[in-house]
């Protein structure tokens, strides 16, 4: 399983990767233009990825939460209402 970088080192690398790819690969990808919050593991460290650049790909919030609950099998949770019904 790869290392994860941290502390200052990690968070010096997490804002050089924001500013080098400024825009959500994947909404590029359809022609949207959305800001990139989350330098996402291309290959997840979890499943033997390293953090270095060549596995980075910068994305928005919506989907690095999409591509991490499909890469470990996760379902999307429902918002559910006061009337206990999905909203």
């Amino acid at each position: 399983m790869g290392e994860r970088i941290r502390g200052r080192r990690g968070v010096a690398l997490r804002k050089s990767r924001l500013e080098a790819e400024p825009c959500c690969r994947m909404c590029k990808a359809k022609n949207v233009i959305r800001a990139a919050t989350v330098p996402d593991h291309i290959i997840p460290l979890a499943k033997g990825g390293e953090d270095v650049d060549d596995n980075i790909r910068c994305l928005c919030a919506e989907h690095h939460d999409q591509v991490t609950r499909e890469e470990f099998g996760q379902r999307k949770r429902l918002a559910i209402g006061d009337d206990g019904w999905p909203v």
